[in-house]
């Protein structure tokens, strides 16, 4: 079964709901090379599409620009239109493929209900935007390539605190949603360790029309900052109705997406916001892709974006590492791996810990556009 693809991706992608489809890669060429045949699961419709369209982009671009000789991966690209249960769906169809392995699903509430399918599978998995994602209880076979929210809202609250000046703060949050409730906790603790005071700490549900009189609870204490837990149409209600309060404004990862600045309008102007990845990076290897992406898609690529390419360039190294691209294989070399040059910059891991380590980027919007902050 072929669902129809978003305009965005038309004629660059196909996406399956019961069985994997080549999109993307290159004969292999002379022996020895290897052949990594991945998967990317990614929110391609549903809420979550404007992080997933970016992800599924720089994963594909990646794929084709792996290198033969050494390492091709072979990319096929599924959407989980932001739902649990697609997400398990379409894991279950890659897992009976024997994928070596998957990159996604973008939510990390639909990747903590379908991570766990493809590790009893013995199929690794690399959460390329998962920020909230429980890795223990996702699965042994999974190892996250983004930064968490516990390692990027540390560093904009500590940025908010020293440079700003913030002493005192509002969260405002939103339940119902496991990232923005991850979110909010990882605010919290971040609060907690640079000796900020939350005032209120208020929520409202996913999709509610409620957003001004939860922001109005937030700034009537009269905080320094805001900090904003939320993403996709929740997170551009929240920071818009919080438009007119002079608070310094601190956004989690549901920001890092020109679409949720777009749709805010001038509402986030001056917003802190931490990423694995800002387009403004100067080294080689950020420019390069920078150029591709926009000669490819004739768009600026965003974090989740580079996230996606990184993810395949992980893909690669432990393909290498494990001397094969079966999910045994590369699984073997996920687990050697200690440092892989990528887009992102030099991912580190350390023997026994499935997540990357680099330093993250402080941004602050300017005209709706992240640029790194001073």
């Amino acid at each position: 079964m072929i669902n129809r693809l978003p305009r965005a991706l038309a004629g660059s992608f196909v996406a399956v709901v019961t069985a994997p489809a080549l999109v993307s890669g290159a004969p292999c060429g002379t022996p020895p090379c290897i052949v990594a045949s991945g998967a990317s699961l990614a929110s391609l419709t549903g809420s979550a599409s404007p992080y997933g369209i970016a992800q599924a982009r720089g994963a594909s671009l990646a794929a084709a620009h792996s290198r033969p000789g050494r390492v091709r991966v072979r990319l096929t690209l599924a959407d989980d239109q932001s739902s649990e249960r697609m997400g398990i769906n379409q894991m279950i169809a890659f897992t009976g493929a024997r994928v070596a392995a998957v990159l996604g699903p973008t939510l990390s509430g639909v990747a903590g209900a379908a991570d766990p399918t493809a590790s009893a599978a013995g199929i690794p998995v690399l959460a390329v935007t998962n920020t909230t994602l429980d890795l223990a209880e996702a699965g042994p076979t999974v190892w996250r390539v983004t930064l968490s929210e516990d390692r990027l809202i540390p560093a904009s609250v500590a940025y908010a605190a020293s440079t700003r000046g913030v002493r005192t703060a509002s969260l405002v949050s939103v339940t119902g949603d496991e990232y923005s409730e991850g979110a909010a906790r990882a605010f919290r603790t971040a609060a907690a360790q640079q000796g900020i005071r939350l005032l209120a700490d208020v929520s409202m549900p996913a999709g509610s029309s409620d957003a001004a009189s939860v922001i109005a609870g937030a700034v009537a204490p009269g905080p320094k900052a805001i900090f904003f837990a939320a993403r996709s149409r929740d997170a551009v209600n929240l920071v818009v109705a919080a438009q007119a309060s002079t608070a310094v404004k601190v956004g989690g990862n549901g920001y890092n997406t020109p679409d949720v600045l777009s749709a805010a309008g001038t509402a986030t102007d001056g917003m802190l916001v931490s990423a694995s990845w800002n387009p403004g990076r100067r080294d080689p290897r950020s420019r390069a892709f920078v150029r591709a992406y926009r000669a490819k898609y004739r768009s600026t690529p965003d974090a989740f974006a580079a996230q996606g390419y990184a993810g395949v360039q992980l893909l690669e190294a432990a393909a290498a590492a494990g001397r094969g691209g079966s999910p045994e294989r590369v699984l073997a070399g996920l687990r050697r791996v200690r440092s892989v040059p990528s887009v992102l910059g030099t991912m580190r891991f350390r023997k026994g810990v499935r997540e990357a380590t680099y330093p993250a980027t402080v941004q602050v919007v300017r005209a709706g556009r992240l640029r790194v902050a001073p």
